[in-house]
């Protein structure tokens, strides 16, 4: 009988099998890796002195159209917006009109677009070219070769315009050159690089709209290395400031864009020249009323289509301010004398960020954000998580930011499963105030988290049991019929094996001397 009902169950355990696999055995899909995440200045043309360069007699006027791209990797992000809404949602912005044709300000360290008058406007960039000429000059040149100065290098340049006095077959190193570029913003020297980095004016000027392509300043195009006037050499500030943000990200261009003056060594043609800075901001040298303690940099621009350019650079404390201006005038006072609104204007802006806005932190990577539960984990069954990013950004200084709260959002509505790696990315977190969210990152987990395999394998066993469970019952038409068939058939299994044995003791009875005497007894 034993036997029999062995066999039985394990009938009854291969139909199941069968059966119920198909339902239970559900495609799953494969869990997600852990560790993912979710600008320059120039003389006027061949007409006009540009009379706010050192060494110039005149300003020829000069004009510029823009369209270009690029082959570098390094792009900074685009300026989206004309006044940046975590300013403008808690009412801050520079209520005022800038004195210039357009201009932007822009916070660098939370890449916040503070102000911004027709960012898209065409204008002429003057020697803010020498941007793009000295960064092009830093990335494909060595700064310790020897160059000649050619023929061609010195035609075509208004004799008025800015110069470092550079000689026909005159020979002096690349960094030199960029000095009298970025300093002095020498339009010789711009065709003396574009000449050693790509053999000649044109296959520069090709180079220069292709790294202005590359860079997203689809409102550029140049049409010579130094900025002085052409109808086809134009630009945006919107543009401008992307040009500027890449160039300041390299220090050797802050080298060279932030000196207020050097000394050129003497060359075979040449006695040692000493150039001044013709950004009056940084340096109170030539004009000191326009000197600015916190401004740092990069390069002015002056012809008389493009008016008044500069770009320019300030910090204290926790900002960094970039400021762009373009088309600014030159007024003349009742007094005689003049004022520059480039430099005015751009200190303008400058106080402005300084005075009305605070950089504040409002993601940390060392605080503690939450304590999920984790499954099947080694000990303690909880992790702490954090941001994955120091985020601080650009708050009215009128914001009380003690009203800043973060929210989590987890990347699966299930709970964590042990093993984590650190730093394994499980959600973001954002920082949000008065229902304004004001920075978003990749939220963390601080620890590693071992697994417990005593915990993993009962949790799978009764997972196992449970999809069992569950496809009987959506079989249960099938399955059912098939148990009640399998539980006949044991009972009458057993119903026939019980009387097959109370008909072999009565047989065995039957044999035996004592009751076969029995039987004859009672029969006499």
């Amino acid at each position: 009988m034993k036997k029999r009902l062995l066999s039985g169950l394990t009938l009854l355990a291969l139909l199941l099998q069968c059966l119920l696999l198909p339902a239970f055995a559900e495609p799953t899909d494969a869990p997600a890796d852990p560790t993912e995440p979710a600008a320059s200045e120039t003389v006027a043309d061949t007409t006009e002195p540009d009379a706010s360069e050192p060494g110039a007699t005149g300003a020829a006027e000069p004009t510029a159209e823009t369209a270009a791209p690029a082959e570098n990797g390094r792009t900074p992000a685009a300026v989206t917006d004309e006044t940046p809404p975590a300013l403008n949602d808690f009412g801050q912005y520079l209520d005022t009109t800038v004195q210039a044709k357009a201009a932007a300000l822009v916070e660098l360290n939370s890449d916040t677009l503070v102000y911004g008058m027709n960012l898209d406007e065409k204008v002429y960039p003057a020697s803010l070219t020498k941007i793009m000429t000295c960064m092009l000059a830093l990335e494909h040149g060595n700064l310790d070769d020897i160059v000649t100065v050619s023929h061609e290098a010195l035609q075509d340049l208004n004799a008025a315009g800015s110069s470092a006095g550079l000689l026909e077959g005159e020979q002096l190193s690349l960094r030199e050159l960029l000095y009298c570029v970025m300093i002095s913003s020498a339009n010789e020297a711009c065709n003396v690089v574009a000449e050693y980095i790509a053999g000649d004016i044109p296959s520069f000027v090709a180079l220069m709209n292709a790294q202005a392509a590359a860079l997203g300043m689809t409102g550029t195009h140049f049409a010579n290395a130094h900025g002085l006037h052409d109808e086809n050499h134009y630009t945006t500030v919107r543009d401008l400031v992307t040009l500027a943000r890449w160039a300041w990200q390299s220090e050797q261009f802050q080298e060279f864009s932030t000196q207020t003056s050097h000394t050129v060594p003497a060359t075979n043609k040449s006695e040692e020249r000493v150039l001044h800075t013709t950004n009056y901001l940084t340096s109170g040298q030539t004009v000191g009323k326009y000197y600015y303690d916190k401004a740092r940099g990069i390069k002015t621009g002056f012809t008389t289509p493009a008016g008044g350019c500069l770009i320019s650079t300030a910090e204290s404390g926790s900002l960094h301010f970039l400021s762009v201006v373009c088309g600014c005038e030159t007024l003349q006072n009742d007094d005689g004398t003049e004022t520059d609104q480039r430099f005015t204007e751009t200190k303008r802006l400058f106080e402005y960020g300084f005075n009305h806005l605070n950089s504040v932190q409002v993601l940390a990577d060392t605080a503690l954000v939450d304590m999920p539960q984790v499954l099947y984990a080694d000990g303690r069954d909880s992790v702490v998580v954090r941001a994955k990013d120091n985020i601080s950004v650009l708050l009215p200084d009128s914001c009380d930011t003690s009203g800043i709260t973060l929210t989590v959002q987890y990347d699966s509505e299930a709970p964590l499963e042990a093993p984590l790696e650190a730093e394994t990315k499980v959600g973001t977190v954002s920082a949000v105030l008065d229902g304004k969210v004001l920075a978003t990152c990749d939220l963390v987990t601080l620890t590693a988290v071992m697994r417990s395999t005593p915990k993993y394998v009962a949790k799978q066993t009764e997972s196992v049991l449970a999809k069992i469970w569950k496809g009987m019952w959506r079989l249960w038409f099938v399955t059912v019929p098939v148990l009640l068939l399998v539980v006949f058939w044991l009972i009458v299994a057993i119903l026939r094996s019980v009387n097959r044995r109370r008909a072999k003791k009565r047989a065995m009875r039957a044999r035996r001397p004592g009751a076969r005497q029995g039987r004859e007894d009672r029969r006499g």
